[in-house]
């Protein structure tokens, strides 16, 4: 069976010849630059360098060899965008991190070094995101829409952005992926609602916006709604029958709740989600939706069922609601589980080899059962994790996948 083949056969809630599993398929699975490094370096590879196409995250691009050795089954269609209007068709080598590693970053990055050591992204004479000195990620610090009080900035500061460079880019590297591998491809698309509020007007103002001025909140994500709608339209008539999956993405919940309540998702966000699924689906029937959201999101999860979304992801199962086993009763046959297969906050970091192999194997027999699951850590390997973590992590979840499945059948 192909990976592809894997990963199809899980989407529609069947068993496969083992247990599909995912490194890198999306930006929300991938891995630090850090860690990459070390990984490679761990591996005896020739060539010790890293791209890191998603200057935000600091992720690295996982190449095909490393995407053999742990035997994922899905890659990404990335976007040209590396964050901060960088570009990741050509790249340019940068001393990131003092560990002695050969960092490659997307044309376009070009960082000012700051009076306290701080590394600043600079665009049209303001700081728009920031890395603190011995930090390992950018914060973003410009807000385009804070303050504003008409809907002339908003009509300004929205506008679809699918450029016919993105074009030929997504083309050639799908292309590509098609004639290099046997994965399943996740296009990566983004059409997130509440995530952009924070981004355009900032965390704080646009949460309180929502309940002190909902007509411009209404008006701000018709016009997302309008700019995501006309760039997909594009998407997937050039890449749209090629791939297998389109990746979205809104973080609704926090650790402890939803970051939003039922009252405000229903009236204000699931009817744009559902706009923006039935409209992929209509486009391309066969496609697949994936929907990335963090944190505890379980009363969320039938809404996300009926706006149209198939595949949730990270399944963050130390967040309130999110027990694993109750998950999988409850949605199991409705939603692919992507992702819940290992906690990176505290046990890949904390944990022993024999209690993350442990957890694996425990996690394995609840939400593989069925089909329908997808392994993959829950987010991104974070730049701390050993390479002896990573491999055993996707070692134990490979040999243990391919034995629950054929032993059920016996």
């Amino acid at each position: 069976m192909t990976s592809r083949e894997r990963i199809i056969e899980a989407l529609n809630h069947r068993e496969a010849d083992r247990v599909p599993l995912d490194l890198a398929g999306m930006r929300s699975t991938g891995i630090h630059a850090m860690a990459y490094r070390k990984l490679k370096e761990h591996m005896e590879l020739p060539d010790r360098s890293v791209k890191i196409f998603d200057v935000f995250q600091q992720l690295a691009l996982v190449e095909e060899e490393v995407r053999r050795r742990v035997h994922s089954d899905v890659v990404e269609l990335k976007r040209l965008d590396g964050e901060f209007n960088t570009r990741i068709d050509k790249w340019k080598e940068y001393d990131m991190f003092e560990d002695g590693g050969r960092y490659l970053l997307p044309d376009g990055f070009d960082p000012v070094t700051m009076p306290d050591g701080s590394r600043a992204i600079v665009r049209e004479g303001r700081i728009v995101a920031n890395m603190p000195k011995g930090g390992f990620y950018f914060d973003g610090k410009y807000f385009p829409l804070a303050g504003v009080q008409d809907r002339k900035a908003i009509d300004e500061a929205i506008h679809p952005g699918l450029s016919e460079r993105e074009i030929v880019f997504l083309k050639d590297q799908l292309r590509e992926l098609r004639s290099s591998t046997d994965c399943a491809v996740m296009g990566t698309f983004g059409g997130n609602f509440l995530e952009a509020g924070h981004s355009y007007f900032g965390y704080q103002e646009f949460m309180e916006r929502m309940i002190t001025d909902r007509p411009l909140v209404e008006y701000f994500l018709e016009r997302l709604l309008e700019k995501y709608t006309i760039e997909l339209e594009r998407y997937l008539f050039e890449v749209g029958g090629d791939i297998d999956l389109i990746q979205i993405g809104d973080d609704y919940g926090t650790q402890e709740n939803t970051q939003i309540s039922p009252r405000v998702f229903r009236s204000l966000f699931k009817p744009r989600l559902k706009a923006l699924c039935d409209f992929i689906h209509l486009k391309r029937p066969g496609l697949f939706i994936f929907l990335h959201s963090c944190g505890s999101v379980y009363p969320f999860i039938g809404d996300f069922i009926e706006a149209g979304v198939q595949v949730l992801n990270p399944v963050q199962t130390n967040a309130k609601n999110m027990d694993p086993v109750l998950l999988k009763r409850e949605f199991g046959g409705e939603i692919v589980l992507w992702g819940g297969g290992c906690d990176t906050q505290r046990l890949l970091p904390f944990g022993t080899l024999e209690e993350i192999e442990e957890d694996v194997r425990r996690r394995i027999d609840i939400l593989a059962p069925g089909g329908g699951f997808v392994f993959a850590s829950i987010h991104n390997i974070q730049m701390e994790i050993p390479p002896e973590k990573i491999l055993r992590l996707f070692d134990t979840a490979y040999e243990y996948g391919r034995g629950v499945y054929s032993d059920r059948k016996r």
